[in-house]
């Protein structure tokens, strides 16, 4: 299909979904969460209200330990994955419509992302969200995720003309603790992992972040925090880090183009497809050299490409079982709308149609409304970037 072919199909499904008023519904969904779930004293946007956030009854002293079923504290368990998430949601939002409403809530998000980094006192820690009671308590336990998000919506936001410069200012630092602890924790002696936030083992594995045991949509995260780091600090440091494993991240991300695909796809459930692009994208945008940018484009049209198949299912079949994810539906659609220029699958734009009516976003659940809402806009800035 070529590129004006499929432009035209998602604008006029995007023509559609503007006719039937589909902006202001999902504007209103937008401002329900804000003002049910988000919480003035860490600035973060929770999956209930901040009233009913809580940590563990075994929390110490701001701290409670992560076992086996325990869970992660109340309405905190993936503040930095969703938040994220809806943070670059709103820079393609206000890229649109330079609303200033959005301008403010962007910077609301953008403080409370960077204070998973902060509130806690552990330099370099992410937390997967702060609890509301106290300000400060957080779970031991986060993920090579939840920093994948964290990194990737702070930056797509203090590279947006909204911006507010203090921001960029203490991301700049936060961002350069985040590279200092993954330097100093992510070893060969440590088997690659950072662990908990005291440095002890990490019992599920999920804060590896180099070696042999990550799988394709995984190879990149470390590479994309040095890239991240260097671009907002431009320390030589974080240019020789990201050096000293692009190549190889590259080539092993690519075995998601391989006859080796088949063997992966059972550890990817639709969240780290996303991921996978999310990461990609940003070494995409810092990355000069045309073989090394020629490689990304490739695994991150690979990653689009499973995700195109998983959705087709759903566009042949609506009472087929969906493919296992948080958001599963926004999460494909993000998936193959990251990809650079115009998505080339013929079933973003109309997946990206059921998706956005597939219920009513103003009762919608929190993932729901932090993945859904964003890839409309992605789509929106999309036919924006790339009209004839």
């Amino acid at each position: 299909m070529t590129k004006q072919l499929t432009l035209s199909i998602l604008c006029s499904i995007l023509s559609a979904a503007i006719a039937d008023d589909f902006e202001k519904l999902c504007d209103n969904a937008w401002r329900i969460k804000m003002k049910t779930c988000w919480d003035s004293k860490t600035s973060l946007l929770y999956g209930c209200p901040p009233s009913r956030v809580r940590s563990s009854k075994n929390c110490v002293d701001g701290m409670f330990h992560w076992k086996e079923g325990g869970g992660y504290g109340a309405g905190m368990s993936d503040c930095a994955l969703a938040d994220g998430t809806v943070l670059s949601g709103l820079v393609d939002h206000y890229a649109v419509t330079h609303d200033e409403l959005t301008r403010e809530d962007a910077a609301k998000i953008a403080r409370g992302v960077l204070n998973l980094a902060k509130l806690h006192g552990i330099k370099g820690f992410v937390a997967r969200g702060i609890c509301a009671d106290d300000g400060r308590s957080i779970c031991s336990l986060t993920s090579r995720d939840q920093y994948t998000h964290w990194v990737h919506g702070l930056w797509r936001y203090v590279n947006s003309p909204m911006a507010e410069p203090s921001l960029v200012a203490e991301y700049k630092i936060r961002i350069s603790e985040v590279a200092r602890f993954m330097e100093e924790r992510v070893t060969p002696e440590r088997g690659w992992n950072f662990g908990l936030a005291n440095g002890d083992k990490d019992p599920r594995g999920i804060c590896t972040m180099w070696g042999p045991d990550l799988g394709p949509h995984e190879d990149a995260r470390l590479p994309m925090i040095y890239a991240a780091a260097h671009l907002a600090t431009n320390d030589p440091h974080w240019l020789q880090m990201y050096e000293k494993l692009i190549d190889e991240a590259l080539d092993r991300t690519l075995r998601i183009d391989s006859p080796q695909r088949a063997k992966f796809l059972v550890r990817m459930p639709c969240y780290s497809l996303y991921q996978a692009n999310v990461s990609l994208e940003l070494l995409y945008a810092f990355e000069k050299d045309k073989v090394r940018r020629e490689k990304i484009v490739r695994a991150m049209r690979a990653f689009s490409q499973i995700a195109a198949e998983r959705a087709e299912v759903s566009l042949r079949d609506p009472n087929a079982k969906p493919p296992y994810g948080m958001c599963w539906d926004g999460e494909l659609c993000l998936t193959m709308l990251l990809v650079p220029g115009v998505p080339d699958s013929k079933v973003a734009a109309p997946f990206l149609d059921k998706t956005l009516r597939r219920e009513d976003l103003s009762k919608a659940g929190f993932l729901k409304v932090t993945h859904v809402i964003p890839a409309y806009w992605r789509a929106r800035v999309l036919t924006i970037q790339n009209h004839p």
